[in-house]
């Protein structure tokens, strides 16, 4: 496991979800946009880590979510966009990749103070 590598990504992509967070005014929109990037983690171990498989399902999530609500589809579009940036410059692959991507969500969380 490259711990440090996982942490130094994990504190980049805090930033570009903090940025993303921030621009919602209201808490509960910071919090909901990084629980879908949570779920978006989840998919991604459940896959495998299948880097086509993620893409595929942020495209649809992106483009054509589920029926809930417009603020939905607009948080994946900003995942979407912070995982094609992140993506292929953070040099780490399968868990490890997860490992960073979840350390990410979780730092930026704590640094907007969100349960």
């Amino acid at each position: 496991m490259q711990w440090d590598k996982i942490m130094e990504t994990a504190e980049l992509l805090s930033e570009e979800m903090l940025s993303a967070a921030r621009e919602y005014k209201d808490r509960q929109n910071k919090k909901s946009f990084l629980d879908e990037a949570k779920k978006s983690l989840q998919n991604y171990i459940f896959k495998e880590y299948d880097e086509t498989a993620m893409n595929r399902y942020l495209e649809e999530m992106a483009k054509n979510p589920p029926p809930r609500s417009k603020q939905t589809q607009g948080y994946y579009k900003k995942i979407r966009h912070i995982w094609q940036q992140w993506s292929p410059k953070c040099g780490l692959t399968g868990i490890d990749k997860a490992r960073a991507w979840g350390w990410g969500v979780r730092i930026a969380k704590s640094r907007l103070r969100l349960p």
